[in-house]
């Protein structure tokens, strides 16, 4: 089980926690707003992120509906919603990790995509068929203006030590392939950044346009990611 929690003044308070499902070949993982349920069909269930099977891309959602799994007099019904007030699942975010050469030197590299704000909130975007996911229209290059795309900052290396470093500011502590900092394409603004801290610790710093839950699913990406050339 894996938890976020915000640092205050007072201590840490707990935000949500995440659980990798059993018998799932792939990382997917439940995301819950409580420590103790994480039931993927419970009432505290928020989000789902699911990825393909070498861990390359990620999909996070809401706790809504597979448009797939709506009841017969519901299919195809954007609309639809359940006694609970249960609706069609969102796509809330997509991540992308380019996979390493093995034995290459250079840092893997990571493509973000959220969906575009409206009134300060991210729209709701809910996908009926699989050609208008956000993945497919990303493959196509029919993303548009409905998206926001951030891309993973790159290291700089260092030739005294042979390694790639970013600065985070005395945030992270440790070395680690999972160290991760994101900016819009072009700019140098660290809107998100997870790195080591210890050994089973992580910090996850992130600010507008991420929501919690979307910083959650990138961070838990990071620790999903793994390689027969990569450790730490």
């Amino acid at each position: 089980q894996l938890s976020e929690y915000l640092q205050t003044p007072e201590g840490d308070r707990f935000v949500m926690a995440a659980r990798k499902r059993k018998k799932s070949n792939s990382n997917n993982y439940v995301i819950s707003s409580s420590m103790k349920d994480l039931a993927r069909h419970s009432d505290n269930c928020i989000g789902k992120l699911r990825s393909n099977f070498i861990g390359t891309e990620f999909i996070l959602y809401d706790g809504g509906y597979n448009p797939k799994k709506l009841p017969k007099d519901a299919q195809g019904s954007v609309n639809y919603r359940d006694k609970d007030n249960r609706g069609v699942r969102k796509e809330l975010a997509v991540m992308l990790n380019t996979q390493n050469v093995v034995g290459a030197p250079s840092p893997r590299k990571v493509r973000g995509i959220l969906p575009q704000l409206v009134e300060g909130k991210p729209m709701e975007y809910k996908p009926m068929t699989e050609a208008d996911t956000v993945l497919m229209r990303d493959k196509e290059g029919r993303l548009e203006k409905d998206f926001l795309l951030m891309l993973s900052k790159q290291p700089n290396y260092n030739n005294s030590t042979g390694k790639y470093s970013l600065n985070f500011n005395g945030r992270v502590r440790m070395a680690s392939v999972k160290n991760v900092q994101m900016v819009y394409a072009g700019q140098d603004e660290v809107l998100f950044q997870f790195g080591k801290t210890g050994k089973n610790d992580f910090i996850l710093d992130f600010q507008h346009p991420f929501t919690p839950m979307q910083a959650f699913a990138f961070g838990l990406t990071s620790l999903a990611y793994k390689l027969a050339n990569e450790g730490g």
